[in-house]
């Protein structure tokens, strides 16, 4: 007779598993399933349910392999021969769903290194937590997971008098242009301005990641949502969907703290892929334009027009810029307040005008630690703590 000592992981997916079986088929019985635009995120749970499980009870791949850097480099290189193809005025589409189809097979393997290097960084940062009951033994929490395939698309909504988001829809990700605009013009009023965007992941578990995009890009994104996983553990990610400023403390802080686990990713692991073989499109003409000055010029006086009530003019100038930005090569499909509301939640970007993205950025450069930078920023829940935080850094001297 031994003791019983079941795999803890074991016990939290089974748990998780049971739960979300049975979710899956009350909503199955009772939700509204006919046809329209809308994603299902409770269907993604249901079906990535049975591989996730086996994953964490350590069936399946391992993420540490001898096989899986080749693996890497493979799904790369035919990720920048879709997009070249895709690039074309008369692209191949037999020869894309052939690459593609040749891609799923590597697909697994990359998932489950990027899960691992991921996972080493979240160690090197001192981000671990102990484990309850065993305190002694330290372990990534929430495991890192994550799946390449193309997200759901979003409908963001604002008011047109100003920038501000109110609402958002998950839609199926594989809307027409004609479909796009037709939601488009159906949640456009003379009050409400709307747009459908592309995302690069979603903070799902596991975590929906984008599967056409640069290895630098995709390594970004994972850690990115793993930062949203974290953080729904703590005050900040708790704080998500309360209004305020609680979305663009959310967005910037795992911008910043993904960014930062990506870059002890880099230095761990340096995958020197060739420029034609690392997931990015063929290079395009360089633009002509500053894009990060003139979208910053932009959004300040977007917001200067509409603080005046100049609506009207905030739209014109709105349209006029993103012809100016065409005709030098960076197309935009639309710019409206509906664009900023959006791009604007993260606030260490262009399309944003909010200080809490230079103040977040204050932090990490006071802590230059991402664990640090973590452990501080999960407790922050409003702009004026984000205030306290930074006031009591800079009066101890952090980071000289």
């Amino acid at each position: 007779m031994h003791a019983w000592s079941p795999n803890p992981w074991a016990l939290v997916a089974i748990t998780a598993g049971v739960a979300g079986v049975l979710l899956g088929l009350l909503l199955s019985l009772f939700a509204f399933s006919g046809p329209g635009y809308r994603y299902h995120l409770w269907r993604w749970e249901a079906e990535t349910l049975t591989s996730n499980l086996f994953t964490r009870i350590g069936i399946g791949p391992d993420g540490a392999g001898e096989g899986q850097p080749e693996a890497l480099q493979r799904y790369f290189a035919l990720t920048s021969r879709v997009r070249a193809e895709l690039e074309l005025p008369e692209p191949d589409r037999t020869l894309i769903d052939t690459l593609i189809s040749e891609r799923a097979a590597y697909e697994n393997d990359v998932e489950r290194l990027i899960e691992h290097r991921i996972g080493d960084a979240i160690q090197q940062a001192g981000l671990q937590e102990p484990l309850p009951l065993f305190g002694q033994v330290k372990v990534t929490w929430p495991p890192v997971d994550i799946e390449l395939t193309s997200p759901p698309r979003l409908l963001v909504r604002s008011p047109r008098d100003r920038i501000e988001r109110k609402g958002d829809t998950l839609l199926k990700n594989d809307l027409t242009l004609r479909q796009i605009e037709e939601i488009e013009r159906e949640t456009t009023s003379d009050t409400t301005v709307s747009l459908v965007v592309s995302i690069g992941g979603l903070a799902a578990y596991p975590a929906i990641v984008r599967d056409d995009r640069s290895y630098d890009a995709l390594l970004d994104t994972s850690a990115h949502e793993w930062v949203h996983h974290y953080l729904a553990f703590h005050p900040l990610g708790q704080k998500w969907g309360d209004g305020g400023d609680s979305e663009t403390l959310n967005e910037t802080t795992a911008s910043v703290a993904g960014r930062e686990l990506a870059n002890l990713v880099r230095g761990a692991h340096p995958e020197p892929l060739p420029a034609d073989a690392d997931g990015r499109a063929p290079a395009a003409p360089p633009a002509t334009i500053d894009y990060n000055e003139e979208m910053r010029r932009l959004r300040l006086e977007v917001d200067a027009l509409l603080a005046g009530g100049r609506v009207e003019e905030a739209e014109r100038t709105m349209e006029e810029r993103r012809l100016f930005f065409a005709e030098n090569g960076i197309y935009i499909r639309k710019i409206n307040q509906a664009f900023f509301a959006f791009y604007g939640t993260y606030a260490d970007g262009p399309a944003s005008s909010n200080p809490i993205g230079p103040k977040i950025e204050r932090v990490w450069e006071l802590t230059r630690d991402v664990g640090q930078f973590l452990r501080l920023m999960r407790n922050v829940e409003t702009a004026r703590e984000l205030d306290d935080l930074l006031s009591r850094l800079e009066a101890t001297g952090a980071g000289k």
